[in-house]
């Protein structure tokens, strides 16, 4: 029995030839077997572009070293066609080329044409086929720059709409850096902004201006940049309202119960034609201020410079105007003795003391009715240096000249005549 069994379970070549379910099973294997090995060794060969980013970096190279610049792109994008079998196609990518710039073509000043090279591993199972471009094209030179002013230029000189007027136009700055390689900065003439306004402007107007380099014939310089202190330049375009204006002029120092009505003042031009911004609520012409320690006795007279005024502008031809204040006859001039006990010293820089060491002038001279002048003395004059407007960073030890502010302590109708100074000693405390 047990010999049988052993016959039984004996392998058998034959039978397994001829058993038609393990003949499926092995061909089956054996087709895929001879499939794959003819798909490798068969397979169609294929093309496919692949794109690389180049950077073109100089740094480290002769160009940096000879202080040269790249006026360029920053990258470049490089088309790389490769061919290879089609099963392997799709696992080719950018990491498997190594695409660079021959840096050390560029070895002077002047355009190049920086040949970009392609390479492969050795064991790739690929190859380069073509690529575009072949080469970088830049300009080398050393970076230069300098300070110009703006130049501002109106596409449309009609943009003000009637009964309006354009005050003087500002700009955020008044001057641009032009930065670049040192032969096209040289050829930067001027620099300007295009004002584009289409519609009338009836209120004041602020944009943004795009600002150009241009050579002697007004065309666009290459590879130039324009810096700016701030983000953008800006221009600020005041829109006036046009009107006809008194002209008048403020009075500094008045004593406070003083009739200026007995004062003759007159104006070389009473009446101008005037551009108001409209939000100012000007109702006048101010021109300036007259200081009463100007004044003295009989006829006085002022120039005033109206070209550039606050709030608005004289549109007439008019560069100044002349103001004559002719103080009453009944007004003369009293002579009074001052000192050092007339005098102080306020707001010294802390950590320093001021002393006096002498005056302009031992006496002063008051202006005023002769019944107001009598009851002014010596103790009525009060002399003062301030000190406020200087800095302990900008204080000098020494003896030094400052202006002196005058006042009257006991009369609200005379006023002191004429400027004054005296003589500081500073030292640290």
């Amino acid at each position: 029995m047990a010999e049988k069994e052993k016959k039984k379970n004996k392998f058998s070549l034959r039978k397994l030839i001829y058993n038609d379910k393990y003949l499926i099973i092995i061909s089956i294997i054996l087709a895929v077997i001879i499939w794959i090995v003819t798909s490798i060794n068969l397979s169609p060969e294929t093309t496919k572009t692949i794109n690389v980013s180049v950077a073109a970096d100089f740094s480290g190279t002769a160009a940096e070293q000879l202080g040269l610049k790249c006026y360029g792109d920053d990258k470049i994008d490089v088309e790389v066609t490769i061919s290879c079998k089609k099963y392997l196609a799709r696992d080719i990518t950018a990491d498997d080329l190594n695409v660079y710039l021959q840096t050390n073509a560029v070895t002077s000043s002047g355009t190049y044409d920086v040949p970009i090279r392609v390479e492969t591993d050795e064991n790739a199972e690929f190859t380069v086929s073509s690529y575009y471009p072949t080469a970088y094209r830049a300009y080398f030179d050393v970076e230069d720059e300098k300070v110009m002013d703006v130049d501002i230029q109106y596409s449309n000189d009609d943009f003000i709409e009637e009964g309006y007027t354009m005050g003087q136009p500002l700009l955020s700055e008044s001057t641009v850096t032009v930065r670049g390689p040192r032969s096209y900065v040289s050829q930067v003439a001027s620099v300007t902004a295009v004002v584009n306004i289409e519609e009338k402007l009836t209120a004041t107007t602020s944009m943004d201006l795009t600002v150009n380099a241009l050579d002697s014939n007004g065309s666009n310089v290459s590879y130039i940049t324009i810096e700016t202190g701030g983000e953008n330049l800006t221009i600020t375009i005041p829109v006036l309202r046009e009107m006809v204006l008194d002209v008048t002029a403020n009075f500094a120092g008045q004593p406070s119960r003083l009739d200026m009505s007995d004062f003759d003042i007159s104006y070389s031009v009473d009446r101008v034609n005037a551009g108001v911004l409209e939000d100012a609520n000007i109702t006048q012409a101010v021109i300036g201020s007259i200081d009463f320690s100007k004044l003295n006795t009989g006829e006085n007279t002022f120039t005033f410079n109206v070209e550039s005024l606050d709030g608005f502008v004289i549109l007439d031809n008019i560069d100044e105007i002349e103001v004559t204040v002719n103080v009453p006859s009944d007004y003369t001039e009293k002579t009074v003795s001052v000192s050092s006990d007339n005098i102080r010293v306020i707001n010294a820089p802390e950590g320093y003391n001021a002393t006096i060491t002498g005056l302009s002038t031992n006496e002063v001279t008051v202006i005023g009715t002769e019944e107001n002048l009598e009851d002014i003395s010596a103790s009525s004059v009060s002399l003062v240096v301030d000190l406020s407007g200087v800095s302990a960073e900008d204080i000098k030890e020494g003896t030094a000249s400052y202006k002196v502010t005058t006042a009257l302590s006991n009369s609200d109708t005379c006023w002191i005549y004429g400027d004054y100074t005296a003589d500081v000693n500073i030292t640290q405390a």
